[in-house]
């Protein structure tokens, strides 16, 4: 028997013990690595955080319309990405609207106090730590089952006025020891195992009694309760928020309080991981819209800079012909009139590069001004792309972020059905005790005073059996509760209903969108070359004499518009692409992300950011050889748009037009070849980044008038000039006026 009662107390007592060593859900290393911020050494012991700012600001002045002129700095698409993803912003989602418009996507808005908190923040370094502090709530949820050693200690000395003898058995030192282990077991019960020990030593012990003093009274108890309905389990025990506890032992729950259960919180923890994505989602797509923006700006800059060069050749021919009497003022204020026209569009679209490119600043994270611009390196998609309805249907189903959490939360209310449902049964509880007890005069020693000898005897035991209901009469509490659940359970049934129905309508807008904005770029090209047909007939037949100025001034307008709208078009088609793989929720694969848990595998040496930089900086760009006449030009940072010569004739402009010095869509290709691969344009294709696309500002500097011109000719100094591995504006390259018209 007294081997049997030792065995039974080594169970418990490795019972208690096992468990107490939980599954780590977020280890050492993914805990190191999400600290990984910046953080100054011993920050979170450093009393003077937060006095000052973490920023000294600097970086020189922004760039502004005045003075726009910096080094290029290109950059690629995958090398926007990969910055975004150290250290970018998600931005906007409501930047997701048709073409051009989506490129506002930069969230300028500070964090706002919440009451408890500041919340607002859009950097990727912030949330990305949200599914960590996730993860470890996963482990709060889990320690309500570990074990617990509870010991205490007390020493009392009591001396009351004697009434009687019997009062004398209460005088004196007392003391009390007791420690013991109690496990939490995941069924709702608690075993636990106690050894304790009193003492006492009586100050005037009775003569009458036979009392032994002092004495030591050491006891072994080992304890088992078990709730029979309300919280029994294990499956009701994974819903709990905290453990049923004890009534016998009293002792309160400890261990995730705060959390829901272990099954919801690991939702929890899931949602925070699609919520992750979500933002990712849209920190890549902003990406895409900010870059290709970026890009659709700076052809927009190129086509107002263009009509301004057309403008000024008109002027400068009217002002000749107004010198030698052959056209009323009138006319020439006509054509002065369209010339300041073309050059606020100018301004306008000068001022919108440089919001793109501070966009694009905003998103992957760069500082706002580092003494360089930024101009796209790739070339656009042109290529058609049909995809297939009914597989990017299921996979929008299936992918979104959005969905995932909504199906989710759907488990989450289904899950607190169950739980309001054990909130309905009576608290019954079995307890039970068995202990083993004995007393000496004495801890040591041999003989029948030593306590501990006799309690290893075994030849007291004590042991009780009972059961206890706590019983709600009408159970109205746990009734509304469970109703709760239940409605809470068919909102959001209807809720991931109507979100699927959303995600289905915004990827069939998506959808149309692919074919339109591709048709649509396709008729703007076609117009493009119409009406530089018609820009070319009309110049000539001008000078002619054959036509009036009016129908110039309109076809300059209607081309300078087309040409924008045509590459307007073009960045549309590929917001529309990359919008599209947002709304499937594959924009992470489109762009080849994946999100991993843990720390970076040791074998990755080298950042992303500093592996796509290299690749930009070993593009090959193409480039335009210069003649001395624009290497002493672009020496005296002039920028001579004229000379003084003669009247244009029909054969300065063929050879002004053919001489290669502007590089324009090949209209014999058909919309939608196929792009070289590293950005290197094939023929037909949209010019490379030393193209047109990204003209270069200069710095203001006056520029020589011509022979005969009034003092108040506009001075159009800010007109770039091109230079070897630059854009290309059409610098001339002899005493013929630049007449920039794209040969169709």
């Amino acid at each position: 028997m007294r081997g049997k009662i030792r065995l039974i107390g080594l169970l418990l007592l490795f019972s208690s013990l096992v468990g107490c060593k939980q599954r780590l859900f977020l280890d050492a290393g993914d805990y190191q690595g999400a600290m990984k911020i910046g953080l100054p050494r011993d920050f979170e012991n450093d009393t003077t955080a937060g006095n000052s700012p973490l920023r000294q600001g600097g970086g020189g002045t922004p760039a502004t319309v005045l003075d726009p002129s910096r080094p290029i700095r290109y950059i690629s698409l995958q090398e926007s990405i990969a910055r975004a993803m150290e250290n970018g912003s998600t931005g906007s989602a409501v930047g997701l609207g048709r073409g051009l418009g989506a490129n506002l996507v930069v969230n300028d808005t500070l964090v706002s106090f919440t009451g408890q908190g500041v919340a607002g923040d859009d950097s990727i370094r912030a949330f990305s730590l949200d599914p960590a502090i996730s993860g470890a709530n996963i482990e709060r949820a889990l320690s309500k089952f570990d074990a617990r050693w509870v010991t205490s200690m007390s020493w009392t000395y009591r001396d009351d006025a004697l009434a009687n003898s019997f009062q004398s058995l209460q005088n004196g030192d007392n003391a009390a020891f007791s420690s013991g282990v109690f496990k939490p077991l995941p069924t709702g019960g608690l075993a636990g195992i106690t050894f304790s020990t009193e003492y006492s030593k009586l100050s005037q012990p009775p003569a009458n009694f036979n009392v032994v003093n002092p004495s030591y009274r050491p006891r072994m108890a080992l304890s088992f309760e078990q709730p029979l309905l309300q919280g029994y389990g294990i499956a009701i025990n994974q819903l709990l928020p905290s453990h049923p506890g004890s009534i016998q032992q009293n002792l309160r729950p400890s261990g995730g309080q705060g959390v829901e259960g272990i099954l919801v919180t690991r939702l929890r923890a899931e949602q925070s991981k699609s919520e992750f994505e979500r933002n990712l989602n849209i920190l890549v797509l902003n990406v895409e819209l900010a870059y290709w923006s970026l890009y659709g700006a700076y052809f927009t800059l190129y086509a107002r800079e263009q009509a301004l060069r057309q403008a000024f050749i008109s002027f400068q021919f009217n002002k000749t012909r107004f010198d030698a009497g052959r056209i009323p003022v009138q006319e020439l204020a006509q054509t002065r009139a369209q010339l300041e026209q073309f050059r606020a569009q100018r301004i306008t679209s000068l001022g919108s590069v440089l919001e793109a490119e501070r966009q694009l600043r905003g998103v992957i994270g760069l500082a706002v001004e580092d003494g360089t611009r930024l101009v796209p390196s790739d070339s656009p998609s042109m290529a058609p792309f049909t995809p297939d309805w009914e597989v990017s249907v299921r996979e929008a189903l299936t992918l979104r972020p959005e969905l995932v959490m909504a199906r989710q939360e759907l488990k989450v209310r289904q899950l607190d059905v169950q739980l309001q449902k054990n909130s309905m049964l009576p608290d019954v509880r079995l307890t039970s005790s068995y202990d083993i007890n004995a007393i000496g005069t004495q801890l040591d020693g041999s003989g029948p005073a030593n306590a501990l000898a006799n309690f290893r005897d075994n030849r007291n035991n004590t042991w009780s059996l009972g059961i206890r209901a706590d019983i709600p009469l009408g159970f109205r509490d746990a009734n509304a509760n469970l109703r709760i659940s239940r409605l809470n359970l068919a909102r959001s049934f209807a809720t991931l209903q109507n979100q699927e129905l959303k995600a289905e309508r915004f990827l069939q807008q998506q959808f149309r969108q692919l074919f339109e904005f591709y048709e649509q770029a396709r008729a703007l090209r076609a117009q493009r070359e119409a009406l530089a047909e018609q820009l070319r007939s009309q110049f000539t037949t001008y000078r002619a004499g054959k036509s009036t100025l009016d129908v110039l001034l309109e076809a300059q307008r209607f081309y300078s518009d087309a040409l924008s709208g045509e590459y307007n078009a073009i960045v549309s088609y590929n917001n529309a692409l990359a919008t599209f793989q947002y709304a499937k929720g594959t924009i992470l694969d489109y762009n080849n992300i994946v999100i991993g848990d843990g720390p970076l595998p040791e074998a990755v040496l080298t950042r992303a950011v500093e592996h796509q930089e290299q690749r930009t900086r070993a593009l090959v760009l193409r480039t335009r050889e210069m003649s001395p006449s624009q290497a002493s030009m672009e020496q005296n940072r002039l920028p001579v748009l004229y000379a003084n010569t003669p009247p244009l004739s029909p054969e300065a402009i063929n050879s002004d037009l053919n001489d290669n010095r502007i590089k324009p869509l090949d209209p014999l290709t058909p919309f939608g070849s196929p792009t070289a691969p590293s950005g290197a344009p094939l023929p037909g294709n949209a010019p490379a980044p030393a193209a047109p696309m990204t003209p270069t500002p200069m710095t203001p500097a006056p520029a020589p008038a011509p022979t005969g011109s009034p003092q108040t000719l506009p001075n159009i100094t800010s007109l770039p000039v091109g230079q070897p591995g630059g854009p290309i504006l059409g610098t001339p390259t002899s005493s013929t006026p630049d007449l920039v018209i794209p040969n169709p």
